[in-house]
């Protein structure tokens, strides 16, 4: 009779002891399947995160290179400007674009008309471009990235308003400083955007005001 006990008791260890093998086996494999597919999602994160790092530079750059470009041709049509304080910088017109190809007696000389009018004409396709990075930054960028792109490219347009009305020198000069002020800005946050520090060389060396 001791035996048969001690037998069957025999029996039910082996039984436990395999049940419990089979158990810690099955969670072994369920831990290990779990923790394959987080590591297979931080993966794709990471993969993730570095394709939208990347885009955010690339448009960024392009940003900004675009609107320095344009803000150095605006500078520089600024040049064409005069001083003189008339009630009317273009006597019998609104716009420089409404102006007659010869000028303006005693006003705008043909060479000056053509070379503003150019500026404006290429400054709007430009802006349109610009317009579609700045979609981008919406999309891809931190919302203070995407606000000061905008804040900037709205800056740009001032300064063709100047110029599409003759404006004084001065006023032109200003509204030029305040593409760079913007342009500053944006600099600013993008690196920020991009994980870095907000110190940055300004791509032109001309001093701040």
């Amino acid at each position: 009779m001791d035996i048969m006990v001690a037998m069957e008791a025999s029996q039910v260890v082996q039984a436990l002891t395999a049940g419990i093998g089979v158990a810690g086996t099955l969670a072994a494999a369920l831990l290990t399947q779990a923790f394959n597919r987080r590591t297979e999602r931080d993966r794709h994160k990471r993969e993730d995160q570095a394709r939208w790092l990347a885009d955010r530079q690339r448009v960024g750059a392009k940003f900004l290179a675009g609107a320095l470009s344009m803000e150095r041709e605006l500078w520089s049509t600024c040049a064409q400007l005069d001083r003189e304080m008339r009630s009317e910088r273009l006597p019998g017109h609104t716009s420089i674009l409404l102006t007659p190809d010869d000028g303006i007696p005693g006003v705008l000389d043909a060479t000056t008309r053509a070379i503003v009018v150019e500026t404006i004409e290429e400054g709007f396709e430009r802006l349109n471009e610009l317009e579609e990075l700045v979609a981008e930054l919406t999309l891809i960028g931190s919302p203070e990235e995407a606000a000061t792109a905008g804040e900037l490219l709205e800056r740009l347009g001032d300064c063709i308003g100047h110029l599409e009305v003759f404006a004084p020198f001065d006023d032109a000069a200003d509204a030029v400083e305040r593409c760079r002020s913007a342009r500053d800005a944006f600099s600013i946050e993008a690196r920020r955007s991009l994980q870095g520090d907000e110190s940055f060389l300004p791509p032109d060396r001309r001093p701040r005001a």
